[in-house]
């Protein structure tokens, strides 16, 4: 099996991951639950904007259609730039393919609900204070760490 077949299957098995996840909160049974107490919970949020919740406030009969439209045209964007990778040595095809997870895991939510499921909850309580990181999901997760991962190595390449 070549670079880019296990690519796909990577792909694959992160989209059905996020989605079964999504399926799985989204069911009328599912009540939210520690996991670590006062650190990690898993809940069930809806955002209809992007990262942090960015844009949920614009109007609904546009907000829906250009985030969509913002979000499949950067896919296409990164599947050009998977495709010209794809062949090359070095971990920038696989991130690549971990972002179009993401982006498809979204996208998904996006056109079927007209928001994303977000599920994670991190967070750090003190005595005083309880400070949370905004809800994602698998497919916030597989972005996040691949840009992450793909910026420090093109430090690392200067």
């Amino acid at each position: 099996m070549n670079r880019t077949q296990q690519q796909i299957i990577l792909f694959t098995l992160l989209v059905a991951a996020d989605q079964i996840t999504k399926w799985w909160i989204q069911q009328p049974e599912f009540h939210a639950f520690v996991v670590i107490d006062g650190f990690f919970n898993i809940v069930r949020a809806y955002n209809t904007g992007v990262a942090f919740s960015l844009f949920a406030d614009l109007p609904e009969a546009w907000r829906a259609y250009l985030l969509l439209g913002v979000t499949i045209s950067i896919a296409i964007a990164v599947v050009f730039w998977w495709w010209q990778e794809r062949k090359h040595a070095g971990m920038t095809s696989w991130l690549l393919a971990l972002i179009l997870a993401g982006a498809a895991g979204n996208i998904w939510d996006r056109a079927q609900l007209g928001y994303v499921v977000d599920f994670i909850d991190w967070y750090v309580r003190t005595d005083t204070h309880e400070y949370h990181w905004p809800a994602f999901n698998i497919a916030d997760a597989c972005i996040s760490v691949s840009v992450l991962l793909l910026l420090i190595t093109s430090l690392k390449k200067r």
